[in-house]
């Protein structure tokens, strides 16, 4: 990350709020040696505070779709560049710490901290619940956060991102449709709502989308290589640094052992990865089902994929049967045996 020189925004004392600024200002405990570090990832800044008899305060833009940090030692908080006064005492104990004085889009960042730290709690907590229960938990926190992209900040993408892989896509695609005009147009929402469009049109029901990579070899191999070719196709997205790919690999052996043949085949299409290790992991496992390596991004941007292991079942004819949860651990083998007669 590239670090800019802000010292001279750095001052002993707090500065007067005015529009174009966000202020961050707070205390530390008087014989404290360490520096505040202020990082806002979104605005390239990075920077050390030396805080002059307990006090600091640094001037920082306005971006009311940023988020920033400060932490010193152990302890760190969380703000929005709303263009308000922001104070965080130091002295306190525990990992968190809220900023007080805060006002608007900083006054609700704290409000759902505090609500996560509690929520979370209750969660680990009912860990050994019932599947009613633990249901109504998850369904208690997508509400929540479906609420939070009512917000045109940063609380608003924190609500969005959250929701990611966690909802069905017309559960999502109703969230993106009620996006205010500001966070709908960012960057962030847009590469969502991107692999939204991207996940309904490769969703269960639909025709596969091909595409060809060039393997290390010079050769160039295609999803319609294997697909549509009259057999039933499983395709595992993975990675060889995924540790829950590698977990699904014996129950994929399982499925290939008892299935392969005329009727249904495997192809793994490794993502994210180096070909190196891509193929060290092939090695390793000792994967004899057919391999499509060095994909990067490409098939997960068509196929609105969000995280891995993604398996998708597709039918003699290409058409897409199920993917997703469905297939996953125990659930694969019944609903692979569902088409095998």
């Amino acid at each position: 990350m590239k670090k800019l020189i802000l010292a001279a925004l750095a001052v002993a004392a707090a500065a007067a709020c005015t529009s174009n600024k966000t202020v961050l200002c707070g205390t530390v405990h008087a014989d404290s040696p360490e520096q505040v570090s202020v990082q806002v990832r979104g605005a390239g800044i990075d920077t050390l505070i030396t805080p002059a008899d307990g006090k600091f305060s640094i001037d920082l833009p306005v971006d009311v779709m940023e988020t920033g940090i400060a932490v010193l030692g152990g302890q760190y908080a969380q703000f929005i560049l709303d263009g308000t006064r922001i104070t965080v005492d130091f002295g306190g104990d525990g990992e968190w710490v809220k900023p007080t004085g805060a006002k608007g889009a900083n006054a609700a960042l704290s409000e759902m901290m505090e609500w996560n730290d509690a929520f979370m709690e209750r969660y680990y907590a009912a860990s050994d619940a019932g599947e009613e229960e633990q249901d109504a938990l998850m369904k208690e926190y997508t509400d929540k956060m479906k609420s939070l992209t009512k917000n045109d900040n940063a609380l608003g993408m924190i609500g969005l991102q959250s929701l990611v892989g966690m909802i069905e896509p017309a559960e999502m695609r109703e969230v993106v449709n009620g996006l205010p005009k500001g966070l709908k147009a960012t960057e962030e929402a847009q590469d969502i709502i991107a692999g939204l469009d991207s996940k309904e049109k490769t969703a269960p029901g639909q025709m596969f989308t091909d595409f060809a990579i060039t393997q290390p070899d010079g050769s160039v191999k295609k999803l319609s290589d294997y697909v549509g070719r009259g057999k039933y196709i499983l395709a595992d997205f993975w990675a060889s640094w995924c540790g829950p790919c590698r977990r699904e690999i014996p129950n994929i052996k399982n499925v290939y052992a008892k299935f392969h043949g005329e009727q249904f085949d495997v192809v793994s299409v490794a993502v994210w990865d180096k070909v190196e290790d891509t193929l060290r992991a092939i090695e390793e496992e000792g994967l004899p089902w057919n391999q499509i390596i060095d994909c990067q991004k490409v098939p997960t941007d068509i196929y609105g994929i969000e995280g891995i292991p993604e398996l998708i079942l597709f039918g003699p004819d290409g058409t897409i049967l199920k993917r997703g949860g469905e297939l996953r651990g125990e659930k694969m083998e019944p609903a692979i045996a569902e088409y095998i007669k």
